[in-house]
């Protein structure tokens, strides 16, 4: 009786060893993460120096200048007259305005702009894409059920690729987006989390809404976004392809075509 007592006192002891175990490694995992997604956040938003996003000037630099004419012309020529395509002769001799570029990110400075200045609703919408796409990144990793710490890493490989220097045109980092192809910035945001939810829903049937909103986004974001979104959302569910998947993939990739036809078609 003494030696069962004694096991039962030591199987005791070592659930409460393995409990507080589990405790200090949920700990440490939480705060590791808040770490990486918080400070890469701050390390982006540093780089992009918020003391100037908060001034209320007109941006320029590379493309940029160029941009600012569009959603200005949106705001007071096209929206009054519910439209969010139409003709201008504010430059050449004449040019369809928002026929061929991307109009959400627009859309988002004038919706900001009720509440704030031009020139740093305009500067707020440009970073945006950059300040979320850590975030967007680890949520990704997150709600696609990738193991500690493969979100983690994600994050780092995400600020890394923002950080890039190397080109300033092709979209995506820091440099390309301050050059004018904000846009990119956004779209690849939005793609990030539309494919995270479809991951997640490729396995579990759920989050089809969400993955077609945030797909159909992308897509009217930056039209080359918008061809490897749905090229990498095919690939997904053609990796691992059973009835389920099928069907969730093209209910899912067809909801998001009809969000974005009214202007990708």
């Amino acid at each position: 009786k003494m030696k069962n007592d004694d096991l039962e006192e030591l199987d005791v002891r070592d659930e409460e060893k393995i409990s507080q175990r589990e405790e200090w490694t949920a700990t440490f995992k939480a705060m590791s993460t808040t770490a990486v997604v918080l400070g890469a956040t701050l390390l982006i938003l540093s780089v992009l120096h918020p003391n100037l996003i908060l001034r209320n000037n007109t941006p320029t630099g590379g493309d940029m200048g160029a941009h600012v004419w569009g959603p200005a012309y949106l705001r007071d020529v096209l929206l009054p007259h519910w439209r969010l395509t139409g003709w201008s002769m504010d430059w050449y001799s004449g040019l369809p305005a928002y026929r061929f570029y991307m109009v959400v990110p627009a859309l988002a400075i004038v919706f900001l702009d009720f509440v704030l200045p031009y020139g740093i609703a305009f500067k707020i919408i440009v970073c945006i894409g950059l300040v979320a796409f850590p975030y967007c990144v680890h949520f990704m990793g997150r709600i696609a059920k990738l193991a500690y710490p493969l979100p983690e890493l994600m994050v780092v490989g995400a600020t890394m690729f923002l950080l890039d220097e190397s080109f300033t045109i092709y979209g995506g980092n820091i440099a390309s987006t301050m050059a004018g192809e904000f846009s990119h910035s956004i779209a690849l945001a939005f793609a990030i989390l539309g494919l995270g939810f479809f991951a997640r829903g490729l396995d579990d049937g759920k989050h089809r809404g969400w993955a077609a909103l945030f797909i159909a986004l992308s897509a009217l974001s930056h039209g080359i976004v918008l061809l490897f979104v749905f090229g990498g959302a095919v690939l997904m569910m053609l990796m691992r392809l059973d009835r389920q998947r099928l069907k969730f993939g093209i209910t899912t990739l067809s909801c998001a075509v009809f969000l974005s036809a009214f202007w990708v078609i």
